[in-house]
């Protein structure tokens, strides 16, 4: 027979100190003592705590008793049972359920609200991946995952709160929690990476891919004083995605998750050359580009990384008007972080105009495709005209030209069905 879990006093200590903080009443004096007294003593912050308050850094626990104290009483078989952790600690595992939902009524309401968010709404515009539809895998199997998994649950939980943050951006509290449930699943996730087993490799990878979206939308969040950046850090997170499934291909191969096999669907632009105004107008922007900044010229290895990222501009494009599912060229954008190698982002990062260019070209695909909010923000977060904008912005004046094409695009005068060539 299991023994039952002994009160814990982080808990208690937490409650004392709230209380005397709020002028004599606890946040905890509503709650059933039969429910707050119980505490995991996961340090430093145990889960109670962890759920019923923002802000929490620390839960107060006593010194472990001296020897001397402990011989005034007879040493119990719980006491020879019991595991101390080490202050600073994090548990060995996730634990394989959640520890169920917040006490606290303000707290629980906020994830009721988001849960029915996320399932309702924010789900409804998440990519699909390989091997699933949208409605397969995020309405019907994350929420699933999520009820048996913490990090999961957490990873929903953030992008339910940015979501609805998008929609209602001036209610404080949604900032808030955006940032807490982020930081929950980006701790848990970077604490359990090291010691994947059979039953966290799909939590953890969908968690990863979670991550990539939210982060997107984040990097990409415009105030009157923020600077465009290149993204690299979403780019990394994406590689590190693609690299977790190819790590674990044995366990998720099955699942169908496979971040590069959706490229082996693009077609090559070598093999099929439909002829479409749209993509006539970008093979010749692309040949102008590369002929004016004179690859020709460049270091060997330089040409070529220039050279396939064009082939990849030209691929995706070659999509759009070949109407493959949109759901193709959304996965194709998404990866496209993978396919870039790590080259050419350093040669973007370090702002090399023919870099920018190129990766302007990449982001006017998303003015083609159906409005997603994970791609290209909500009405107050333009992803699209931000970056383009902000490309622009980085550009050198002299190689402005170099611009033309995607703000031609963004502007509307270069559409999937027409060109208007008026000068």
């Amino acid at each position: 027979m299991a023994r039952p879990a002994r009160p814990g006093t982080g808990c208690a200590n937490r409650a004392m100190a709230a209380k005397r903080a709020n002028g004599g009443r606890s946040r905890l004096d509503s709650i059933p003592s039969t429910v707050h007294s119980l505490c995991d003593e996961v340090r430093p912050v145990c889960g109670n705590c962890a759920r019923r308050f923002y802000d929490v850094q620390k839960c107060d626990y006593p010194s472990p008793p001296t020897c001397r104290q402990r011989q005034g009483r007879p040493i119990s078989r719980d006491d020879s049972e019991e595991a101390v952790s080490p202050p600073g600690s994090l548990p060995t595992s996730i634990v394989p359920r959640p520890r169920g939902v917040s006490v606290d009524p303000s707290q629980r309401q906020l994830e009721m609200r988001l849960l029915y968010h996320y399932t309702q709404f924010a789900a409804l515009e998440l990519p699909a991946t390989y091997g699933y539809t949208s409605q397969e895998l995020w309405i019907d199997k994350v929420p699933q995952m999520a009820f048996q998994s913490d990090l999961l649950l957490d990873s929903l939980l953030s992008v339910a709160a940015l979501h609805l943050q998008d929609l209602n951006p001036e209610d404080p509290k949604l900032e808030v929690a955006v940032n807490h449930y982020l930081d929950r699943t980006l701790t848990k996730h970077r604490h359990h990476l090291g010691r994947i087993d059979k039953g966290l490799e799909e939590p953890l990878f969908l968690t990863a891919f979670m991550l990539c979206f939210t982060t997107w939308n984040l990097a990409h969040r415009q105030t009157p004083t923020s600077e465009y950046r290149i993204p690299s850090n979403v780019f990394a997170l994406v590689r590190g995605c693609c690299a977790l499934h190819r790590q674990y291909d044995k366990w998720l191969a099955k699942a169908g998750y496979d971040p590069g096999a959706i490229w082996l669907l693009a077609p090559s632009c070598a093999l099929v050359q439909p002829d479409h105004p749209l993509l006539n107008d970008v093979r010749q922007d692309i040949e102008k580009l590369l002929d004016t900044f004179r690859i020709d010229t460049m270091p060997t290895n330089e040409a070529i990384l220039y050279k396939d990222t064009a082939d990849c501009v030209i691929n995706l494009y070659t999509v759009l008007v070949l109407n493959m599912d949109n759901t193709v060229l959304q996965r194709l954008v998404f990866t496209m972080a993978d396919r870039m190698k790590p080259e050419y982002v350093e040669l973007l990062e370090a702002g090399q105009p023919l870099a920018l260019a190129l990766y302007a070209r990449i982001l006017t695909v998303l003015g083609f495709i159906d409005h997603l909010w994970w791609s290209r923000g909500s009405n107050n977060r333009d992803v699209l005209h931000y970056s383009i904008n902000g490309i622009s912005n980085m550009m050198p004046p002299h190689f402005l030209w170099a611009m033309e094409w995607p703000l031609k695009a963004l502007a509307g005068e270069i559409s999937l069905t027409a060109l208007n060539t008026s000068e």
